[in-house]
């Protein structure tokens, strides 16, 4: 449920600093330009639509799906055997919540970078976008990396399972008196 927590947590702080930001545009530059003059402000606003359809589509997710011989079973999520090979509406579901979510976070990753950019132009400060995005690259560098690594033990963990199923040393064909032994090690 935390990944729930997190969605519904991101939509609220999402829609209160659309609120703030547009309760604090009044007074900002000629009032003649209007609130989208920006292209930051546009993205904004299309993060906010967004994460209120990432949020809602999160509590539509279709049940898990199970295969089934029987083709009068009708409980949600079962597959008939001979359907195992089609998209599934749970598939679709994963890869439009998964492919809305990175969207989210590159988005959300350009408008952090644009809004340093514009306090920085508009107050004269530092602008720390680079440093930021400089973090947001190790972020990335350390999800993918862990991702591997754990890719990589599943992988010698299960090559370990194999060998110690077949007796630690590969396994053989045949008699192990006979002469006509073909031993063969798992690589």
């Amino acid at each position: 449920y935390i990944h729930v927590i997190l969605n519904v947590t991101t939509f609220a702080m999402t829609f209160f600093t659309v609120g703030i930001a547009f309760a604090t545009m009044n007074g900002m530059g000629d009032a003649s330009e209007g609130h989208m003059k920006e292209v930051h402000h546009i993205v904004g606003l299309l993060l906010l639509l967004l994460v209120s359809f990432q949020t809602a589509n999160g509590f539509l997710r279709p049940p898990r799906e199970f295969i089934t011989d029987d083709l009068t079973d009708h409980t949600p999520g079962a597959i008939h055997r001979s359907q195992t090979k089609s998209l599934t509406t749970r598939t679709l579901w994963y890869l439009s919540h998964a492919g809305c979510g990175l969207l989210i976070f590159a988005l959300g990753t350009y408008q952090v970078h644009s809004g340093m950019g514009l306090f920085s132009k508009r107050f004269g400060t530092t602008d720390w976008g680079s440093v930021y995005l400089g973090y947001i690259f190790l972020v990335i560098t350390v999800v993918i990396g862990g991702k591997i690594w754990v890719k990589l033990r599943e992988r010698k963990s299960k090559r370990l399972s194999f060998e110690m199923q077949m007796g630690g040393e590969g396994f053989n064909y045949g008699d192990d008196n006979s002469s006509d032994t073909m031993s063969f090690r798992p690589v």
